[in-house]
């Protein structure tokens, strides 16, 4: 009797541990498009911190994003230039919450934040904190980097959870498929209209427009948090005058009274681009959505300048 109670309890102990090994990573990263393409590839849910229209230059940590973040196993982020709000958490976390940041090391094809003529420069006389970084952190926009990105995240996901190699191998070369031929969509769909002169609010879609040829040629601000200044404002109404600019676009989560200011003596239109899915529902589906609504918002803007 003794030997078959000590042979259950050994079965429990390794159920237990079994149980313990294969279950699921908890995951926690900061902006919808990263978590729309760690929803692709693993097996489980995965939180998120922005899940409103907070903008990742100016969000705010609350105390239960901190919770989410110190009960997480890894945390996956871009790079402290896009999200400074994530220097803080960082410096706290335990030795066991595992880090994973993107730029410097997923191998991507980065491109040097534009600056100077018809890119606004840094303002480095004022008293504003925010650091852009040398490189354009914006790069969900590319879908080289998207693929390069899925694939980074498999290596790295899998050396924490390595029973789930397999799975992630499996979802990450469909959702690669899927990018592909999504590439290929918005190439046929943009083609018609490459041409067309544009301003953005800020220089968020260079990935974007490298994929697709497009004909960006300044921005409005460097620093989204920052209001133009009156020379500024000059400077683009006479860029709009000077190569013809078609439309100016405004981001979703900054006022539309900038770009309503900046072309009310022109002729330009009005549009809109959502780098970041801001009224999108968080989900797999989100990062298709993003660029699906930029190749549409780009097309029905600029279409008719031709």
């Amino acid at each position: 009797m003794k030997y078959l109670y000590t042979f259950i309890i050994t079965i429990i102990l390794l159920n237990f541990t079994l149980i313990a090994n294969t279950k699921g990573k908890k995951i926690v990263t900061t902006i919808k498009p990263i978590h729309s393409i760690l929803l692709n590839i693993v097996d489980s849910d995965v939180e998120l911190l922005l899940n409103n229209n907070s903008s990742p230059h100016d969000f705010k940590l609350k105390p239960s994003d901190m919770k989410k973040i110190t009960d997480s196993d890894v945390l996956i982020y871009i790079d402290e230039s896009i999200e400074s709000f994530i220097e803080r958490p960082l410096n706290a976390l335990d030795e066991d919450i595992k880090t994973i940041k993107i730029l410097g090391n997923a191998d991507l094809s980065l491109l040097p934040i534009r600056e100077g003529g018809v890119w606004e420069e840094e303002a480095h006389g004022d008293h504003h904190e925010h650091n852009h970084g040398s490189f354009d952190a914006h790069i969900w926009l590319g879908s080289k980097n998207v693929i390069k990105l899925t694939k980074f995240f498999v290596k790295e996901l899998s050396k924490i959870s390595p029973d789930k190699k397999n799975i992630y191998k499996a979802n990450a070369k469909e959702f690669i498929k899927k990018v592909s031929n999504k590439n290929k969509e918005l190439a046929k769909e943009l083609a018609n209209i490459n041409n067309e002169p544009y301003i953005v609010f800020h220089d968020a879609y260079q990935y974007f427009e490298a994929d697709y040829d497009l004909n960006s040629v300044g921005s409005i601000s460097l620093n989204p948090e920052i209001s133009p200044t009156p020379k500024r404002i000059q400077e683009i109404n006479a860029k709009i005058e000077k190569d013809s600019v078609v439309c100016l676009f405004r981001e979703p989560q900054f006022p539309s009274r900038i770009v309503q200011t900046v072309i009310q003596e022109t002729n330009a239109k009005e549009g809109e681009l959502d780098p970041l899915g801001f009224d999108l529902k968080p989900g797999k589906n989100l990062y298709f959505e993003l660029v699906t609504n930029l190749s549409k918002n780009l097309r029905e803007c600029l279409s008719n300048g031709s």
